[in-house]
Parts: C-alpha cells; structure tokens; sequence
C-alpha cells in the first residue's frame, strides 16, 4: 500500500513539474524576468524537496497558484500598477537594481519611468505594427524608448541598448494585451 501511495505522489509531483515547465516555455517571452524566476523556483524545489513528496507537490502547487495569479512569491513590494505595466517593470527592475531591492526612491522613478515607456509604446501600437514594412515605426519607437531610457539615468550607459531592445521584444509578445490596455 505504501509504494502505492509513494507510486502515486511521484507520478503526481513529476506531472505537475511537465506542467509548470510546459506553461514557462510557452509564456516565458511575455514575462522573461517572472517566468525565469519561477524556473528558478521550481529547479531549486525539485533539488531541496526531492523523494519528499508530500512536501514537493504542496511545492509545486504553491508554483502553479503564483502562475494563475499571475505572480511571483517577490511580487510583494511592487507597486501598484496596471496588468499589461508589470512585465516592463519586472525587467526595468532587473536592468536597474538586479537582485537587489530598490530603494523607495528608485522604485518610484522605476516605476514612472514604466508608465512613461508603456504608455510610449501602446500609443504606437498598430495591428499591422510589427509587420516587415513598419521597420522604420519600430526604429523610430527603439530610438524614442533609447532617449528615455538615457534621459533616466537608471540604466548604465553601456545597457542602455540591449535593453531596449529585450523592451521591444517584450512590447511585440504582448501585443495583444498592450493593445487592449
């Protein structure tokens, strides 16, 4: 009965970590900084928690919550802000204070300066926005998210364009919410 049991709970935890793995692979370039993050989480639980099944899937269930909630267990000290805002301040954040947790000060021009960047962007945004024949409106907003992103002084010189670049990426995956928003 007990190798049943255990039988059971491994087969449960291995399915619920294909899941979590499955739904971060498909939504990772919607939120890199949030799913790369529960990546983390998830790696370190099954490293931490392994042959502790009870323990494990309790784990794992507490993952798959913050992935419907659309959170993360450190989400606690951003501040309030729209839906479609939070994935460009995840990766402001990043870009600005890495692991570190910004200062009240810094969090505020952080997250003016998202505003600032998303409100940019939506105001952009066509349907036909990032077809090939739009090249010259996608450079002209890289340039106009390049200047704010220099006029902030948040990010250091030499990041500036990478940067703006993973914004762009991160403005063409969500599309469909920005555009809504």
């Amino acid at each position: 009965m007990h190798l049943s049991r255990q039988a059971n709970d491994r087969a449960k935890a291995s399915e619920m970590e294909h899941a979590i793995r499955s739904h971060i692979r498909k939504h990772l370039d919607e939120d890199p900084v949030l799913f790369r993050k529960l990546g983390e989480r998830l790696n370190e639980i099954l490293k931490t928690l392994a042959d502790q099944w009870d323990d494990l899937i309790d784990a794992l269930q507490k993952i798959i919550s913050d992935m419907r909630a659309g959170a993360s267990s450190d989400d606690a000290g951003l501040p309030d802000m729209p839906e479609h805002c939070v994935p460009f301040l995840r990766m402001l954040l990043e870009a600005v204070v890495g692991t570190e947790r910004p200062s009240d000060e810094q969090l505020l021009k952080i997250r003016d300066l998202t505003v600032e960047l998303v409100d940019m962007i939506t105001g952009e945004l066509t349907d036909t926005f990032w077809e090939p024949y739009k090249r010259p409106a996608q450079d002209a907003l890289g340039a106009r998210i390049f200047r704010a992103l220099r006029t902030s002084r948040l990010v250091a010189p030499g990041d500036v364009s990478a940067l703006k670049d993973r914004l762009l990426e991160l403005a063409r995956a969500n599309h469909e919410r920005l555009t809504r928003a």
